[in-house]
């Protein structure tokens, strides 16, 4: 394992402001060190929460903690990862991917990164493939089980007590699942349709608007739910109150308290919380937020003039 100190950093002025953006004076960003030599793909994905994150870069497995980076690289006979989620403890959550006899569909095997080790959860009986799509601190992870993915997927909920055994969601076979909560509250999306929450075995549909017919359900964090529809992303407070995210913001992400992440047209960086303005953050080009931690730091991408990206993080002072 590779390990270096953080030695970029930069204040920068923001951007463009649109109609009724503020500007974010009292952030600052810097730069995620990278490992050296690879071809320049890298991306921050998930977040411990209190500074910790979690991400890929040319493919492998990257964490950062206190200015530096660790490379766990992918494990034995795979040819990549993805960086799904991170609990509190720092257990990574992500998918190894593999390409068998030349096919362009992936094969997945979802694992918890802990210790220094790839530990990958247990499979259901019948399906070949298992892909992690979100944890909650205490380690119950939800994601889909398929064969061959053009012919769907299969809602499993893994639970944090016993990984090595997941059992599949008794949902209807058109919702997709997208994340969970602390509580063990699953978020998923339907089909040309709505967003539902499913907690011991009882579906509930979030409530829309007048005139608003379908949703997407982004994250769940705390009872508070983040979802886009056809008129603008909305954050749910309860599953029959929600309240519009202004200034046309592509939302990515909201932490426990309700702050959220993501852009503005066109790719400027921004942070909102209910009752608030929509901030701009500082960035010398295109960005957007990714992840927001429990301790208001977030982490995205600035993108760069020869399509490559680089990982960023904004603090607040």
């Amino acid at each position: 394992m590779k390990r270096t100190s953080l030695v970029l950093a930069a204040t920068v002025a923001a951007g463009l402001l649109s109609a009724g953006t503020a500007s974010a004076s009292d952030w600052t960003m810097s730069y995620l060190p990278l490992p050296s030599g690879g071809g320049g793909t890298a991306r921050v994905n998930a977040t411990n929460g209190t500074g910790g994150y979690a991400g890929t870069y040319d493919g492998r497995l990257i964490t950062w903690a206190g200015g530096t980076f660790e490379d766990h690289g992918i494990p034995a006979g795979y040819t990549s990862v993805e960086a799904v989620d991170e609990t509190a403890s720092g257990s990574v959550l992500g998918n190894a991917v593999s390409y068998l006899n030349g096919s362009r569909y992936p094969d997945k095997h979802a694992f918890a990164f802990e210790n220094g080790d790839f530990r990958f959860l247990g499979k259901v009986p019948g399906y070949y493939n298992t892909q992690a799509l979100g944890t909650n601190d205490r380690g119950d992870v939800v994601g889909t089980v398929f064969n061959d993915i053009r012919y769907g997927s299969t809602a499993a909920f893994w639970p944090s007590g016993d990984r090595e055994h997941p059992v599949l969601l008794d949902v209807p076979p058109l919702l997709s699942p997208v994340d969970i909560d602390q509580d063990g509250t699953i978020l998923l999306n339907e089909q040309f349709g709505g967003t539902w929450l499913w907690k011991d075995g009882v579906l509930r549909q979030l409530v829309l608007p007048d005139g608003l017919r379908e949703s997407r359900g982004i994250a769940i964090r705390n009872g508070k739910v983040l979802a886009s529809t056809q008129l603008g992303d909305r954050l749910w407070t309860a599953f029959d109150t929600s309240v519009e995210v202004p200034d046309n913001m592509n939302t990515m992400a909201l932490n426990g308290s309700g702050l959220v992440t993501g852009w503005i047209s066109p790719r400027t960086p921004t942070v909102w919380s209910p009752g608030g303005p929509v901030t701009t953050l500082p960035s010398p080009g295109n960005a957007y937020g990714i992840v927001v931690g429990d301790n208001g730091e977030i982490a995205g991408t600035l993108e760069s003039s020869g399509g490559g990206n680089t990982p960023v993080v904004w603090r607040r002072g």
